[in-house]
This record gives C-alpha cells, structure tokens and sequence, in this order.
C-alpha cells in the first residue's frame, strides 16, 4: 500500500515545498496532476501488472507468506487478478481519494477489512466477485540431493531429524513400497521398519496396484503387527483430479489387474507424450527409448525430466533454464518452478490423463468389501463442496491426518467428518529415500486424534 501510494507522499513534500517558498504556487496544479498520473501508474498499472506475473503475490503478499489464488484452490488466470487489483484497489483509491480525500480511500478499504473478517475465507469485495481467495503459498516438497563437495563439513545441515526425535504415531494408513511406481523398500523391509518404530497397525497403499495384499497378511503375522488391506486410486470428479485410497478389500477381485493394467497404459502413453512435447518446447533431444528400457513401470514423469535438465551442464545454460536459476533464491525453488511453469495445467508441456471416475473407483471398492476413503494428497486444494459431493457418491471417510496437507485443512476436515459421520483415516505417505521428509508412522495425528483412528481399524469387526 505505501508503495502505491508513493506519488501522494511525493505531492505532500512538493506542496511543503511551495508553502515554504522553495516553489512557486503556480506550480501546485501541474504537480496534482503529475502525482494524479504516478497514482494511476503505480495503483492501476504496476500493482496489477505485479500480482499477475507474480501468480498471485504482491510485495506485502510475499512478505507474509501469502497469494491470491481462485476458489479452487488452483492459480488464478493473470486477467483476473490485473482486474481484481484494477477494480478492488486502484481505481475505488483514485476516485475516493479524488472526490471525498482520505476520507473516501480509508472509508473504502475499512469496508473491505469488515467484509474479509466476516467472510470465512477473508475475502474483500472484488474477491468475492472474481472468486479469488487468499492462502498461504504452500512450500514445494521437492528436494534436490547434490554432492556438495566445496561445502565444509561442519556446515552442513541434517536434510531430515532423526528418527527418534519424529513424533511417531503407531497407526499408519498410508504407506508405499516398491510395488508403487515411486515407492523404494519391499514389503518386509516396511514391516522390519514399522516393527522398529513400534507401529500396531498399518496397511501398505500402493499406486493404482494392490497385488502387495498378497505378501502383506504373512510378514503381518510374523511381525505381530496389524495390517489393514489396502491400495489407492488415482480418479477425477468434475475435472479435478484426485486419489482414493480402498480399504478392507478382496484383493483378488479382477477389477483391481483391470485399473492396474489401464493405470500403466495411461502412465505409458502420457509419459511419451510429455517427452515429444518437451522436445518440441525446448529443443532438446531426449532418449526416449533408453529412458523406457530402464524404467520398471515405463514411466517419464515431469519431475524426472526437471532433475535431467537442470543437473546437465549444457542444459543449465539454456535461456529458458537460467532464468529459473536467475530468479530464484535457490535450485530448489528454480526447479519447482520450472516444472509448474513447464508441466503445470497451463504450461507448455502440460499432459492431461484420462483417469477412472471417482463413482467408478468408488464402486469398486465397495463391491471388493472394502471401505473408501479421499486420499490426503492434494486436499489443501480440494474445496468443501465437492468433498460434500464425493460423499454423496459413497464415500466412507477421509484421511484427515496426514503430513501432505495443512493444519487448518484437517481442521475443516474433521468438521465434514463429524457431520457426515465417516471414518477417519491417518498415513505419512511414507515412500522411503524417494520422497525426503515423509517419515514412517509420522502421520500428524495428535493423541486426542488416535481414538477416531483406532474406530477405523476396528470397522472389519463392527461390520461382522
């Protein structure tokens, strides 16, 4: 705000200077109306201009950690912010400030602070008709291990705490191991680990696949630890994506090798499409043929593609790749960057995939005896009504405590849970080295949390 309004503490000093004698009074009108044209510039043009290349933020915005995003939860189009700041700041400033003085601007933005605290979303006037709101921006979970050979050994920071300083849960309900496209440990390992740790019950969710049901149930029995069927399924609704974890299933249902084999076509198929039109957008030459061969699962995913760009020295000095580098405050940050930018739904190389409904997955697992749950992953984004929605579809629960998602989302979670009476699930998406940060058992379950989770591992029974 004081930076837009720098052309009237300017015109303040200026008219000082005339009622001092510095000036001559015949120069007050030609300076209002300069100041009156900086206001415009730096009111209606450049904080416009700012949001909108910024995605979102303003100087004030990033200082405090925050962005305008639209109601979804997904980046607003740089159209509707430049009409958000034009409309809900720069020109009410102008023409308040114009007709009515500082009367009229205060009398403006105090109305928009009523409106924001009474709206639960703390939106202003123009929030509410361009359907923006304001969250905290969300830090990237990616991590970049590089040899840092020049950096001294006693600077060096853990990348994670040690495990006997996490605040381990025994109930994890969301794990991945090697039967997942990104997952790292087998299946004994993770019961080696769960063991360990003193984990009671867990159940061992992998992606699109569920065939670790077959091992899980007898290492189960051999580490004396209770083990919950399970698998999780990507699926969209109403053209957002989102995963769906299943629960208590029959396993050995064939519509389970059914999305397991769409799942690895669909996976196939868009990782050669994101391939082809990433060397259409960049110019480089990727071995696609060598990339599948090694791939287990015949996967390319954005993120492995950003990895190769960026940790390539001849790449790294690409136009395209050095602004990243430029701009940003560290690698980190350039790389998650480049693939919003890059790979994003509105960037160049974007892939849309065509999954299963979420009523298709759904069915399924009700008609394998399973429970079905909405999955953590990506639920910061995921709005009210469309979970009101889903549950309308059959929805069993929801994973409400989970690393993956913020603390004021489990909250309003927890409320849907409570009004719908659904079960309440807990995990750490815990993929081993290939996800840094996501710890086994660590799934942000407080104590007074564990007992709603305990009635899930005991809804086998209340069924019977």
């Amino acid at each position: 705000m004081n930076i837009c309004l720098l052309p009237v503490y300017i015109w303040v000093i200026e008219f000082l200077l005339i009622l001092c004698g510095l000036i001559p009074p015949h120069f007050f009108d030609l300076l209002f109306y300069l100041m009156y044209a900086l206001l415009f510039v730096t009111c209606v043009i450049l904080l416009s201009v700012v949001t909108a290349r910024f995605q979102g933020q303003t100087i004030g915005y990033s200082l405090m950690g925050l962005r305008l995003v639209g109601r979804n939860k997904r980046e607003a189009s740089p159209l509707t912010l430049i009409m958000r700041q034009v409309f809900g700041f720069g020109v009410p400033t102008m023409v308040l400030g114009f007709f009515f003085k500082t009367t009229g601007m205060v009398g403006w933005w105090a109305l928009n602070g009523l409106c924001a605290l009474a709206m639960p979303n703390q939106q202003t006037i123009f929030d509410l008709v361009f359907k923006l709101i304001l969250v905290r921006d969300p830090e990237t979970n990616i991590e970049i291990r590089e040899k840092a050979e020049a950096e001294p050994a006693k600077e060096r920071k853990p990348a994670v705490k040690k495990q006997e300083e996490l605040d381990v849960s025994p109930i994890d309900l969301h794990i991945r191991s090697n039967y997942s496209d990104d997952g790292y440990y087998d299946v004994e390992e993770i019961f080696k680990q769960a063991k360990k740790l003193g984990l009671e019950t867990i159940s061992i969710t992998d992606h699109n696949c569920a065939r670790v049901n077959a091992a899980a149930p007898r290492f189960a029995k051999l580490y004396d630890i209770q083990y919950i069927p399970g698998v999780e399924f990507d699926c969209q609704y109403n053209g957002e994506r989102l995963r769906i974890l299943g629960y208590y299933i029959d396993w050995n249902q064939e519509i389970f090798n059914v999305l397991e084999q769409e799942s690895l076509r669909r996976e196939k198929e868009m990782s050669i499409e994101r391939v082809k039109k990433f060397e259409q957008y960049s110019g480089i030459v990727i071995d696609l043929d060598s990339l599948m061969s090694n791939s287990r699962f015949q996967t390319i995913t954005a993120q492995q593609i950003t990895e190769m760009v960026f940790r390539n020295r001849q790449t790294r000095k690409l136009p395209f790749v050095t602004k990243y580098l430029d701009r940003c405050a560290n690698e980190k940050e350039a790389m998650a960057r480049f693939k919003n930018d890059v790979f994003g739904k509105s960037g160049s190389c974007f892939v849309e995939g065509k999954y299963p409904s979420a009523e298709e997955i759904i069915d399924a697992i009700h008609d394998a005896n399973g429970i079905a749950i909405l999955s953590s992953w990506h639920l910061d984004y995921i709005d009210d009504h469309t979970i009101e929605e889903l549950i309308g579809l059959g929805l069993d629960g929801i994973e409400c405590f989970s690393p993956a998602i913020q603390k004021q989302t489990m909250t309003a979670l927890l409320r849907l849970v409570q009004k719908n009476k659904l079960f309440v699930s807990a995990g750490s998406d815990f993929h081993g080295p290939n996800r840094p940060g996501r710890d086994l058992g660590v799934t942000n379950c407080p104590d007074k949390g564990l007992a709603l989770v305990r009635i899930f591992t005991k809804a086998a029974d209340m069924t019977k």
